[in-house]
């Protein structure tokens, strides 16, 4: 038993079937949920407050080996972007989730630091002068929007499949899962995005990436 933020908290096992469902399903049970990386001596943890579904069929996909994996196992993807005379590498996390070649998949896209908030920091200050200077508010900032989450969690490309079970990582779920959630359509996508297929937790509305247009109840 683990606790956080006063909330008590246990390890997901692997056949528990908590992956088991579509995206559109095992999103909403992601919110609250606690997300841990360990890169070395360097542990993080997220709780996580705002998750996105992504399902073939339905949406954009990215066709990838890693989001066809059985549910339980991260994929982590992105590039690079054009930052002063070089490149930022950009790096997101999408949980799997469903049967083995699916392609059904949430993206994580905002989360609130519970482990490692300094070390957060540290890899964060050099895109964000507001984290730099540990301004008023900073922590919040640190993990809004999804590449910003894979930054602060320090994810690199050798994480892209691996199993959520095992180490580097650890997911916890509360006890009680919040008992209201935002829900509203996707963002930044050129497919259906009118779908209601993002939520976020209703008592952490400043950390989340974007504002939702309406509520929903749990």
């Amino acid at each position: 038993m683990f606790e956080y933020f006063g909330a008590r908290y246990v390890p997901i096992e692997e056949d528990e079937g908590f992956f088991a469902g579509s995206a559109v399903e095992v999103a909403p049970r992601l919110i609250g949920c606690v997300l841990h990386q360990s890169n070395g001596s360097e542990d993080t943890a997220i709780m996580i407050v705002e998750a996105e579904a992504c399902h073939e069929g339905d949406g954009p996909t990215h066709h990838s080996d890693s989001q066809r994996l059985a549910g339980g196992h991260v994929y982590v993807h992105g590039g690079r972007e054009k930052w002063g005379n070089g490149y930022r590498n950009m790096r997101s996390i999408d949980l799997v989730c469903g049967d083995k070649g699916q392609a059904s998949s949430i993206l994580i896209r905002a989360g609130v630091p519970v482990v490692g908030d300094d070390i957060m920091a540290e890899r964060r200050k050099v895109y964000e002068r507001a984290i730099r200077e540990r301004s008023n508010g900073y922590q919040k900032r640190l993990c809004r929007g999804p590449c910003n989450v894979g930054e602060a969690l320090g994810l690199h490309p050798l994480l892209d499949g691996a199993s959520l079970f095992k180490p580097p990582f650890r997911i916890l779920r509360p006890v009680s899962p919040p008992p209201r959630l935002l829900n509203g359509p996707r963002i930044n996508v050129s497919k259906d995005a009118h779908r209601l297929w993002r939520w976020g937790h209703h008592d952490y509305r400043p950390w989340i990436s974007a504002p939702f247009p309406r509520d929903k109840v749990a």
